[in-house]
């Protein structure tokens, strides 16, 4: 028995051995080291979140698909020249990035020169880090697609056949220190937001060394290089073209940082040009001709020549609000060495002290100048209402009406002096406010003593005003009364109706005579079809109401012609769906529309916008009418809707293709050839006709993906088999 036990105790004791040390291995990084020869690809598969894979020295052929987080593929030597990745395939990039928080550095990535392929390309991304890597010889050096909170920096892109680096539906994402120089484009901008370019260098590109396109909005651009012949900026909105003038050595040496620099080879750039008569690096002038764009660089950057330079003033003040009497302690904080300071404090006293202390003795907002000067000049900043100085407030206001029938609406109307920053209002009615001049309504009768107190910084006051709103109830009922203009004319007629009513009525209700009414007080009503309209108005007020009458006031009389029908189109041929637009052009003021657009669908819309789905020739009647009859117009094999020339050819990508479920795949179409409808069969059981969906896989598997993509000339399919991978 004792045997039997002891086992059994040693059996317990390896199996709780066995589980803490699965426990210690669990949560650790991992370092992967490839070697020459080996496949960067098997260790970016057989790694986990959070491992780093490390490059050895060496070239390597392969294309890298990295769909995992939390990774860092690095090279050992950390120098891009002697770490290479050629494109085994120059149709699929080297790097594709599909996931989050991932970094590459250290490599030179070539060879990815079919069109739309990238050196590195990050597609769906967010928070990775692209630094330190040479991209040569590809399309595109690097792609940012769909991709967010990326950082590309101290990268070089030279000698990509169309751009050295593109951000294609981008947002905050940061580009800084990066060099692209001699491709196609330098660095193109396109419908993204928010980016912030920065100590980029961009030089001689074939076609253009910087492009925005005008759906880009929020971008910053700034303290960059540009040595460009063409340089295409559109305008987008919020786009800026340079940070605060702050001290710092900028990308041509100076000692600001401010704008960029827009310089050409030839040397007749804007910045190569510019004067710079202060010697602070910056441009005297702005740049306001940047090409295709509103915008402006206010402080562009020149080559930075040394020498004593004018002061820049900078002054702060402590405290810059109080009660009086204040004294505040001034402190000059300028740049450039200036031997000499002139303040003027705002109520009329100064001082020539570097750094003084002023007593401000009354209430008051003062605006602080310091001018400071040197051997090269002087500088003088000024802070409009910099300092406030503040007394406790007294309380006052008025109101109006203060008397009248209930509901009684009264506005009220502070006015304190001494600058109150709050309000609060007591109505006497058991309701309150803190508008400086709110108005407020008194529904029943009776005497109301109204309260304000006022507050600023110090302190506050309250004024009483006791019985001060007397509302008492209506004692005569209203005289209903009112008048028209015009009282006759055509249809369709627009009658302005004004209450003359008496005795102050609270509400109104108008019968016009056709079957509609208002309880507006000053109503406008259109007569749409001719005849005699007999119009009643009915006022009332707390004390009772009373109508007012009268019979065939309104003379409506029909139009005396027909009316002409004729038409126009937006368009009246094209492919399949054609969308046309049709404008209404009849004469004689008709006032009904039916269209028949020759697909048997119609309208009764003025000007309607049809949509024809099916090749074929179709043939358009507008039958117009007013009040004196009705004309017709046919245009026929007006509109022509062609086949298109060519079924499409379907294709797509996916992302992430694996992970764990639930797992939701971003699928994006592709396809050529302008399909009008798409299928797809997600291979779980579900499909969508969605053209670019996003489907949710629940349960583990491997799954084949198609998509079949229809125009009017035929469709195609397209199928990537055990394309998603769901793990449990």
């Amino acid at each position: 028995m004792d045997g039997g036990i002891k086992i059994k105790k040693l059996t317990t004791l390896l199996v709780a051995i066995f589980i803490l040390v699965l426990i210690s291995n669990l949560g650790v990084a991992a370092e992967i080291i490839v070697q020459p020869g080996s496949s960067i690809q098997k260790a970016v598969d057989s790694s986990s979140s959070g491992d780093i894979i490390t490059v050895k020295s060496g070239t390597y052929t392969e294309n890298i698909n990295v769909t995992k987080d939390d990774l860092i593929i690095r090279s050992e030597s950390g120098n891009p020249d002697n770490t290479m990745i050629k494109a085994k395939s120059s149709g699929a990039s080297v790097f594709l990035l599909q996931g989050d928080n991932i970094k590459i550095t250290g490599f030179k990535a070539v060879g990815a020169t079919r069109s739309g392929n990238a050196g590195i390309y990050l597609s769906s991304c967010s928070n990775c880090i692209i630094e330190n890597n040479k991209l040569l010889n590809n399309c595109y050096g690097i792609y940012v697609l769909r991709s967010k909170v990326d950082k590309l920096s101290k990268n070089t892109a030279t000698n990509n056949r169309e751009y050295g680096i593109v951000l294609g539906t981008a947002t905050d994402n940061t580009l800084s220190g990066n060099t692209a120089l001699n491709n196609g484009r330098g660095i193109h901008i396109g419908n993204s937001d928010g980016n912030t370019l920065s100590g980029n260098t961009i030089q001689n590109s074939n076609v253009y060394g910087f492009y925005i396109c005008g759906k880009s909005d929020a971008n910053q651009i700034y303290n960059n290089y540009f040595n460009d012949t063409n340089m295409t900026i559109k305008n987008g909105i919020g786009n800026v073209y340079n940070t605060k003038k702050t001290a710092g050595t900028n990308i041509v040496g100076g000692p600001y940082i401010g704008g960029n620099f827009w310089g050409k080879p030839d040397g007749t750039g804007f910045s190569n040009t510019a004067a710079d008569n202060n010697r602070d690096g910056i441009s005297d002038s702005a740049y306001k001709s940047i090409t295709g764009s509103i915008y402006s660089d206010n402080l562009p950057l020149v080559v930075y020549k040394s020498g004593p330079t004018k002061p820049i003033v900078a002054f702060s003040a402590s405290p810059t609000s109080g009660n009086a009497p204040l004294n505040v302690k001034f402190t000059d904080t300028s740049t450039g060495s200036p031997t000499k300071w002139k303040w003027s404090f705002g109520d009329g006293t100064s001082s020539t002290a570097q750094n003084p202390t002023h007593k401000y003795s009354k209430a008051g907002n003062y605006t602080v100048a310091l001018t400071a000067t040197n051997s090269a000049g002087s500088n003088t900043l000024t802070k409009t209402n910099y300092i406030k100085v503040v007394t406790k407030p007294v309380a006052a206001f008025s109101a109006s009406p203060i008397s009248g029938n209930a509901p009684l609406n009264v506005k009220f109307t502070d006015t304190s002096i001494g600058t109150p920053t709050k309000w609060k209002w007591s109505f006497g009615d058991g309701t309150s406010s803190t508008l400086q001049n709110p108005t407020h309504k008194y529904s029943k009768a009776g005497k109301y003593t109204v309260i304000l107190t006022v507050t600023n910084a110090a302190g506050s006051n309250t004024v009483t005003k006791s019985n001060y709103i007397t509302v008492t109830v209506a004692t005569s009922k209203p005289v209903a009364a009112y008048s028209a203009s015009p009282t006759s004319g055509k249809a369709a007629l627009n009658v302005q109706f004004t209450d003359k009513s008496s005795n102050s009525p609270t509400s109104w209700k108008w019968s016009f005579g056709d079957g509609t009414s208002s309880t507006l007080q000053n109503p406008t009503h259109k007569y749409s079809a001719a005849g005699k309209y007999t119009v009643t108005l009915t006022v009332t007020n707390s004390a009772g109401s009373n109508t007012a009458t009268k019979s065939n006031y309104i003379t409506v009389t029909g139009n005396s012609q027909a009316p002409t029908a004729a038409f126009s189109a937006s368009s009246t041929s094209g492919k399949p769906p054609l969308t046309v637009a049709f404008a209404d052009k009849s004469t004689g003021s008709p006032t009904k529309w039916k269209w028949s657009f020759g697909d048997g669908t119609s309208s009764t819309v003025q000007n309607p916008t049809h949509k024809y789905s099916a090749a074929g020739k179709y043939t358009v009647t507008l039958t117009v009418t007013n009040s004196a009859g009705s004309n017709t117009v046919t245009k026929s094999n007006y509109i022509t809707v062609t086949e298109s020339s060519q079924s499409p050819v379907a294709e797509f990508w996916g992302s992430p293709l694996s992970g764990k479920a639930p797992l939701k795949v971003m699928f994006t179409e592709t396809s050529k050839g302008s399909p009008t409808a798409w299928k797809w069969d997600f291979g779980d059981g579900k499909s969508s006709t969605e053209k670019n969906p996003t489907h949710t896989y629940s349960a583990a598997g491997t799954y084949t993906v198609k998509l079949t993509a229809t125009n009017a000339a035929g469709s195609n399919t397209k199928i990537k088999s055990n394309y998603v991978k769901v793990t449990k």
